[in-house]
């Protein structure tokens, strides 16, 4: 995006200083090390740095220019005085959105699998669209707005995966990004901690149409339970996707393979290269989209056919006749089932290492209880479990005739790895983040 700082300052409401003739801004950076040419470095406060403190580093970089709540007068480079750095991001991605006025945007949100929904979703529209898409973990209140102002120009559609922990939040995307389609993945316990409900998840996730046209489109996931219930709620025209239940794009027909799933919508047939059941719902949110946006069912075909697995989002890596299963980007009580599922069609022996899954508050107890109960009923055969809520999900499991359950420390799960571990044998390793067990596989991995 390209920007006159004279722009900029009048989007921000903000006070040029030190300035003299006007510069034009190309990019945008809020890490003083990460500056390319034409950057305007944006700090911010955190709550143990203040990115102030590296605006002269950011120049010496090749910063062009800064916005700023402090005074930098001894400075000889113009920039943008504010009150408030985080509000400038926000409002000058705001204007920046509303000079696209062509964009067509896809808004992703939900408690489980925005980001291989989003990932599915761009490999769709990047078949007959200038296509673009939020990087890594660029889904919240800074992230986003910083994605949107280095987003090319002449992009066509862009997809952006919106994350949150309270109410408020989508809103606030919603408003920034103003999508035209809204996508909600399922209503889960993710950051039931703050919320306290699933329904009150829902309504924060509903948020997704604050920014969305009177003429919106909101798919939705028909099988959760708690979108099933409420879609009637919804205030933007609702296109459902399914498996279970009778759905706009519903896949019938499903066929495990060796290399992943077959099924069928509408008498047309799709295959994805996944072993996780879950990415069915995710393929099909991309086939719906496709097929709103007007690309040939082909193109969605090939598409989705062709979306490669993300890292750490149930990777399958093979070693000799071990299969291991890296799904430790993340973890909430849904997900953790589905890849239970997901595992329990896998030859031979089945291993799981779960960690905690963590922003559960109050409902932590229970959540790891109801995974220990459903590992009750599936065909597992070692559960070991590290983390200091894990231990309930380890108490349930141990209750399992033939089932070997461990609860020990991270750093213990390799010892009881190496007894456990046959031929023919399949490990998966799920947690959230903040258990850090993506270490333990890194290390089983570096072993074998």
């Amino acid at each position: 995006m390209n920007l006159w700082l004279s722009e900029i300052a009048k989007a921000v409401n903000g006070e040029l200083k030190n300035f003299s003739t006007d510069v034009l801004v190309k990019n945008f950076s809020i890490n003083s090390k990460s500056i390319g040419k034409d950057t305007l470095f944006i700090p911010l406060r955190g709550s143990r740095f203040d990115g102030h403190d590296f605006v002269k580093e950011a120049l010496q970089n090749g910063a062009i220019s800064f916005i700023s709540q402090k005074d930098f007068d001894d400075l000889k480079v113009p920039y943008v005085k504010v009150g408030d750095t985080l509000l400038a991001l926000q409002s000058l991605a705001y204007f920046a959105r509303r000079k696209l006025n062509d964009l067509k945007v896809v808004g992703v949100t939900g408690s489980v699998g925005k980001t291989s929904t989003k990932e599915y979703i761009f490999n769709v529209l990047s078949l007959r669209y200038r296509a673009f898409k939020n990087q890594g973990n660029f889904n919240n209140h800074i992230g986003l707005p910083i994605s949107i102002l280095n987003m090319p120009e002449d992009t066509q559609v862009a997809v952006f995966e919106m994350g949150m922990s309270n109410f408020g939040e989508i809103s606030k995307l919603s408003q920034i990004t103003k999508p035209d389609i809204g996508v909600i993945t399922n209503i889960g316990v993710a950051h039931i901690e703050n919320l306290k409900s699933r329904y009150n998840i829902f309504l924060a996730k509903s948020e997704i149409q604050d920014g969305m046209p009177e003429s919106g489109i909101l798919i939705i996931n028909n099988d959760n339970d708690i979108l099933n219930l409420h879609k009637k709620e919804f205030k933007r025209k609702v296109v459902t996707i399914g498996i279970e239940n009778e759905s706009n794009f519903r896949a019938q027909n499903v066929q495990k393979h060796q290399n992943g799933f077959s099924f069928e919508v509408d008498n047309y047939t799709y295959f994805i290269k996944s072993f996780n059941f879950h990415d069915i719902y995710n393929s099909l949110f991309a086939i719906a989209v496709g097929t709103i946006l007007e690309i040939d069912r082909e193109l969605i075909k090939e598409a989705i056919r062709q979306k490669e697995r993300l890292k750490r989002r149930f990777e399958v890596i093979n070693k000799g006749s071990i299969t291991v299963v890296d799904d430790t980007y993340n973890a909430s009580t849904h997900s953790m089932l589905s890849a239970i599922d997901s595992i329990c069609e896998f030859d031979g022996k089945k291993i799981l290492v779960l960690g905690d899954m963590l922003e559960l508050g109050e409902f932590s107890e229970e959540e790891h209880r109801r995974v220990g109960r459903y590992i009750l009923q599936k065909p597992i055969d070692v559960v070991i479990c590290t983390g200091k809520d894990a231990f309930y999900i380890f108490d349930e499991a141990k209750k399992k005739d033939g089932v070997k359950a461990y609860f020990v420390s991270k750093d213990e799960c390799l010892d009881v790895l190496k007894r456990e571990v046959t031929s023919n044998c399949t490990i998966l390793f799920k947690a959230s983040r903040g258990i850090k067990l993506d270490e333990v596989v890194d290390e089983f991995l570096k072993e074998r």
